[in-house]
């Protein structure tokens, strides 16, 4: 079945030898005896009409058996018919009889013909394999007679419907598809490749959105090969180059670190929000060679504007900015409710800005509307709170949606941010809270 439509999967190669390869100019100066028949033999394998082409060539080849192109186009008819032994003797002979100028030409259509014989036997064998019920080594085979040349797209989509349709791995189907689509661009193929990229694209992505948040509990060396599955997934999942980047700047490794941005450039993912909140950033732009070499990545502008993006007052400036456009807000529960995480008494207002105090060191969040409360605790809350960011107490713990400040001196139980999707910016958010609480020194006690 598969060598039936071999002819029209190896068409778009034959195209290419006879309009892409071109045969040199010079050596077509030298020859001439034979041209009408070489130009008509060209014209005929351009329309697929490879029994006349190859009547047409030899005819060439017997008007002067030293002429390189007539066995060139002998070789390309015999290779139309998939008479591979025939087209490889003859390729050979032009390969021999060339000129320098056009070796490469040559070469390339030897390199062709040998790829699509080792593809057609690796076919027979998948063919053979698949009647016999042995679908996992049907799917090696047709995918082995693509990758002999990357010219039968038909044994790629061939191996690529086993993958995905028999065998349950949408994984090396998508890796087949996307060999197509590079390797064949614009043609009815790579269109084919594409539209069942479509199709497994769900399930990909499910897959690697999978893979990403095992690997987000990983420390960086056990997370790779988490990641690697999730990028031969979804290679165009963006979270999966944020997370290595949250991890490599966690791993404390500037090498590490620079590699993941690098790749967040080459992808056009940089964020300056996302690259302020990464583990011990601020600390890194402080040194110069570590900035020139950002610099080369984002660019001296952009990290200028991280620089300060990522320092104390660029940190509440974040917050204070996600404050202004609705997405944080504040609770504040008593009397929690034994056994479990309810309180008693509690109340949830939007705050409306974040800024610091005059005194340094802490917080003024200042509420507006409300948006829930117990009972007893409805206009209680004030119209604005001071977190003081120098207490153990004060470092930010993540629970959901929630950013967990620990109590006040003034008897409520648990203070916290929360935040409208919490899935985007939970954490940074909660980095933004933490890089905050390491620039504060730790209270000094008082002597008793």
């Amino acid at each position: 079945m598969m060598r039936r439509r071999l002819a029209a999967s190896t068409a778009p190669v034959l195209l290419l030898a006879v309009a892409g390869w071109g045969l040199a100019a010079p050596a077509l100066a030298l020859q001439g005896a034979n041209d009408v028949q070489i130009e008509a033999s060209k014209q005929l394998l351009s329309e697929d009409r490879y029994i006349e082409a190859l009547a047409v060539a030899k005819d060439a080849l017997r008007v002067d058996p030293a002429d390189y192109r007539a066995s060139y186009y002998v070789a390309m008819a015999y290779m139309g018919l998939q008479q591979y032994d025939a087209a490889e003797t003859q390729a050979n002979q032009a390969l021999a009889q060339a000129p320098a100028s056009a070796r490469a030409a040559v070469e390339k259509l030897v390199f062709t013909i040998r790829s699509l014989k080792t593809g057609n036997q690796n076919v027979g064998a998948a063919d053979a394999a698949l009647a016999e019920g042995l679908i996992g080594k049907a799917a090696r085979l047709y995918e082995e007679g693509w990758a002999a040349g990357r010219n039968a797209p038909d044994y790629a989509l061939k191996a690529a419907e086993l993958y995905a349709g028999r065998l349950n791995q949408p994984v090396d189907a998508a890796r087949v598809l996307r060999q197509v689509r590079e390797s064949l661009p614009g043609s009815p193929a790579a269109d084919s490749a594409e539209a069942e990229l479509g199709k497994l694209q769900p399930v990909l992505r499910q897959i690697a959105t999978a893979k990403v948040k095992e690997a987000a509990g990983l420390p960086l060396a056990e997370a790779r090969p988490a990641l690697s599955a999730a990028a031969a997934a979804d290679p165009a999942y963006p979270e999966i180059y944020r997370t290595q980047a949250q991890l490599a700047a966690a791993s404390g490794s500037a090498e590490e670190l620079e590699a993941s941005l690098k790749e967040l450039a080459r992808r056009n993912l940089v964020d300056l929000d996302f690259l302020a909140a990464l583990s011990g950033m601020a600390a890194l732009l402080e040194d110069p060679q570590f900035l020139l070499r950002l610099s080369d990545i984002i660019g001296a502008n952009q990290a200028d504007m991280l620089k300060t993006a990522a320092s104390p007052v660029g940190r509440v400036a974040y917050l204070s900015r996600l404050a202004r456009e609705g997405k944080l807000g504040f609770f504040m529960g008593a009397r929690q409710v034994k056994g479990t995480s309810n309180y008693r008494f509690w109340s949830r207002r939007k705050v409306s800005a974040v800024q610091y105090a005059a005194s340094g060191c802490e917080l003024v969040v200042s509420l507006s509307d409300q948006l829930g409360a117990s009972d007893d605790a409805y206009g209680y809350m004030p119209a604005s709170r001071i977190i003081d960011l120098r207490p153990p107490t004060a470092l930010a713990v993540r629970n959901s949606s929630a950013l967990e400040l620990g109590p006040t001196n003034d008897g409520w139980q648990i203070t916290a941010l929360t935040v409208d999707d919490a899935a985007q910016l939970s954490l940074p958010v909660w980095s933004a809270l933490r890089q905050l609480h390491a620039a504060c020194p730790p209270p000094v006690r008082k002597p008793r």
